[in-house]
């Protein structure tokens, strides 16, 4: 029988988790560094290093920061991220009282892979398509938060998730959003530490004064929010926003999500626009529609139906040939950034 260590790396009930290639350059990265490994456990591997140490490494973090780099570099990529990975780190600790200074919030797309061993503990923002996580934060990497260390704690987990929000508007500085296009005053997160896209979640404490009307939020990566309030002067803006959204989703590492979101009170709601042609067809969620009526109270009950049956409108209905009015959306609006 094989011992643990030669067991067929990275896989599980199911099947492989992770591309050959990657473990492959996991293993590559580990001899380099002189770590042995002892188990292969799916979702991580245990490793003893020179001195014969253990520590149990995640997979899932390190494939997720990997996969968009050239896979040439994966092995010197590898060796540099475990040569900064610390036995707190590796090895977590089992519950949470003792690091709720280091909790903070973590904005991510669903994982890739099922995380059946960690259990991670995650509350989707907006569908299931962006979640949540609670993290512990290190200086040089960070670690999930886990079900099991939820359990184990004296509280439950909407405790952990408000400490780690009031983490996270502690160590943001009150000028973090910055004017990045000033046609339209759009606001982008300029922290720089990993946390911008978690930035969403407290933008009432950002930018006071929009409870009624809320902002468009884009995320498509980790280290980007952007955010419009919406006024009557952006409130065209939203097909230029999701357009700024759906390019730079695909060129940026660590991607969330290439839509649009229109975020009240800390509600998060997908603002759904879509290509049908050469037209738009916008369908914004129906709490939006009150917004829309009192920041264009021209836009009549003719023009939009709160009918919660219909609760979007289609943007490309052609106006009536008498209404010179223009329409509330538009592919008017300040060029490309």
């Amino acid at each position: 029988m094989p011992s643990s260590g030669d067991r067929d790396p990275g896989s599980g009930f199911g099947g492989p988790r992770y591309p050959g290639t990657f473990l492959l350059a996991l293993r590559e990265a580990l001899a380099k560094l002189n770590w042995t490994p002892v188990s292969w456990k799916g979702s991580s591997v245990e490793c003893a290093d020179g001195a014969g140490l253990k520590q149990e490494i995640g997979l899932e973090n390190m494939y997720r920061r990997l996969r968009r780099e050239p896979r040439e570099r994966w092995p010197e990529l590898l060796a540099e991220i475990l040569a900064s990975v610390t036995p707190d780190v590796a090895n977590p600790p089992d519950d949470l009282n003792g690091v709720g200074d280091r909790l903070l919030v973590r904005l991510g797309p669903a994982f890739s892979h099922k995380e059946a061993e960690l259990d991670v503990w995650h509350r989707s923002i907006a569908g299931e398509n962006v979640l949540s996580f609670l993290v512990i934060d290190y200086p040089n990497s960070m670690s999930y938060v886990t079900e099991k260390m939820i359990a184990n704690s004296e509280h439950d987990a909407d405790h952990w998730y408000q400490l780690a929000l009031a983490n996270l508007r502690q160590r943001t500085q009150p000028d973090c959003l910055q004017v990045v296009h000033d046609e339209s005053g759009l606001l982008q997160s300029q922290a720089g530490d990993a946390y911008d896209s978690s930035r969403g979640l407290i933008l009432d404490d950002l930018v006071p004064g929009q409870k009624d009307d809320g902002f468009y939020v884009i995320i498509p990566g980790r280290d980007h929010l952007l955010t419009l309030p919406v006024t009557e002067h952006t409130l065209m803006m939203a097909p230029w926003l999701r357009a700024v959204a759906s390019k730079m989703y695909g060129d940026i590492p660590y991607p969330i999500s290439p839509e649009l979101f229109w975020v009240r009170g800390g509600v998060w709601h997908p603002f759904v626009i879509e290509s049908d042609g050469d037209d738009l067809i916008v369908k914004p969620p129906l709490p939006f529609l009150d917004v829309l009526r009192k920041l264009r109270p021209d836009f009549g009950q003719d023009e939009v139906s709160a009918d919660e049956d219909r609760p979007a409108e289609d943007a490309s209905d052609e106006p009536d040939e008498h209404d010179d009015r223009p329409p509330p959306f538009g592919d008017s609006g300040p060029m490309p950034i």
